[in-house]
């Protein structure tokens, strides 16, 4: 019996850009962890000692899935004091026929209703990310864009889902500013902007159950021998690690 070959594809997410070579480019989310969850320690001794939440593994997931798209450009939000108006600037040394895909620019009121938008804002409109690059994914599947999880921003990303194996068009990212609509703040070029995250596209059927008394007890046997390890139980017993490159 001759021996069977599988060639195992690996799964390809391709940023392009008119822009690349002359922008920061997208990289995998690991590379954009904050220098001060990087210093917390693990273990913090007062009277007790007591785990901090870089021992929490659901964090640090959030902070290392998917790629994180960076800021193309350095964008000045400024408050005018006196007209109480603000202004969203980039660089005016940018040449004009690349403005369109650096700037911000703002939505009409009339495109989303009060009640859908976010309670965070604290300018009453929602604006709009331009941005020179297109994602690409295999058949079958898509990507989120959504904030770069657990970075604090002044802005808030409205959270969207794109095919991006059939859209072949720049994805722009609507946005609310949620910061003090007074204080004026530099988006700096090369920091977090928006996070990519692909993932394939399945049928799913919902199911609810009853857990029995029975049931309850064996939850309660596992619960048990989960948390009977002191450090890191959901780490070693649970927890499955993720790729992104």
């Amino acid at each position: 019996m001759g021996h069977r070959h599988f060639l195992i594809l690996k799964k390809i997410i391709e940023f392009s850009s008119p822009l690349q070579g002359y922008i920061p480019e997208p990289k995998p989310s690991l590379y954009f962890i904050p220098e001060a969850y990087k210093k917390m320690p693990g273990i913090i001794k007062d009277e007790t000692a007591f785990s901090t939440v870089k021992k929490c593994i659901p964090f640090l997931d959030a902070f290392t899935s998917g790629y994180i798209i960076p800021f193309q450009t350095d964008i000045e939000y400024m408050y005018d004091e006196k007209n109480n108006n603000f202004n969203f600037m980039i660089n005016d040394s940018v040449p004009n026929e690349f403005i369109d895909l650096l700037n911000v620019s703002a939505h009409t009121p009339i495109q989303i209703s009060k009640e859908l938008m976010s309670p965070k804002k604290t300018l009453n409109t929602i604006l709009k990310f331009n941005n020179s690059w297109t994602i690409k994914t295999p058949p079958g599947y898509s990507c989120i864009f959504v904030t770069p999880f657990n970075h604090p921003l002044p802005f808030e990303l409205v959270t969207g889902i794109v095919d991006t194996d059939s859209y072949q068009l720049p994805v722009n990212f609507p946005f609310y500013w949620i910061a003090n609509p007074k204080e004026d703040f530099t988006l700096q070029q090369g920091s977090p902007w928006v996070m990519v995250i692909p993932f394939k596209r399945d049928e799913w059927k919902m199911e609810t159950s009853f857990i029995s008394n029975e049931l309850k007890q064996k939850e309660t046997l596992h619960r048990m021998s989960f948390f009977s390890k002191i450090v890191d139980n959901y780490k070693k017993l649970s927890w499955k690690k993720k790729s992104y490159k």
